[in-house]
């Protein structure tokens, strides 16, 4: 075999060896994170309110029966004011709901910027806008709505439009999936009220559920009670 021969071949496995390399570093996945059965909230959950009774729902912002569970929740919030602290897990479905997954890293990053809880409530109450599944609507017309919310809520727009086009808080959502994965959830909404799951999303088995944890809760004790204040 010639000099020149010997040189092409080890110059083609070089290359070859290089291909492969690229190719292994371009399908090597992050490992997803690990889901806990005993995780249904975590520190960095979004929440409203601090009562003692914890409810949690795992959600998915294109799923219809949520969108129907969101005015129901909204009432429980005003109604037990004081007396719960109110959590969203993302939950999307993506087989069934294709805007999902991107809706929620809409959400986060509007938390990022100290919005959280305003894109939440915008991205439900104009579901049928952006995810009406009937409308079959591409990602990048969702997203263009998205950006419209972003900048009403007074949102650094270019900042918001590149995290949700990166996903880069989805490590978040796959958290959040894992750990309903963990806990069995195979559809949305799912409620619990202090770590038991709700039946049914209805008000009447939310209300009842959540009567029952405040009535199983101990009583604060008299010391700790506030003084009544004397009548003139």
């Amino acid at each position: 075999m010639s000099r020149e021969a010997k040189i092409l071949i080890a110059i083609l496995i070089i290359v070859v060896g290089g291909l492969i390399g690229l190719f292994a570093l371009a399908n090597k996945t992050t490992p997803p994170p690990a889901g806990d059965k005993n995780a249904i909230v975590r520190d960095d959950s979004y929440k409203p309110g601090s009562g003692p009774i914890q409810v949690v729902e795992f959600g998915d912002y294109q799923c219809p029966a949520c969108g129907q569970a969101y005015p129901i929740l909204k009432q429980i919030e005003a109604d037990f004011n004081g007396k719960i602290t109110f959590y969203f897990r993302n939950f999307p479905l993506t087989q069934l709901h294709p805007n999902a997954n991107a809706a929620s890293n809409a959400a986060e990053a509007a938390g990022a910027q100290g919005k959280y809880w305003e894109m939440h409530d915008k991205l439900y109450e104009t579901q049928s806008d952006w995810g009406d599944l009937t409308k079959n609507l591409s990602a990048a017309d969702a997203e263009a709505k998205w950006v419209g919310y972003a900048k009403d809520l007074g949102l650094d727009t270019d900042k918001f439009k590149s995290a949700v086009e990166n996903q880069q808080y989805q490590s978040r959502i796959d958290q959040d999936v894992a750990d309903g994965n963990a806990q069995g959830i195979n559809g949305t909404p799912t409620i619990y009220v202090n770590g038991q799951k709700v039946d049914n999303f209805n008000y009447a088995s939310i209300r009842d559920a959540i009567n029952a944890a405040l009535a199983a809760s101990p009583s604060p004790s008299p010391s700790s009670s506030p003084s009544a204040s004397p009548h003139s």
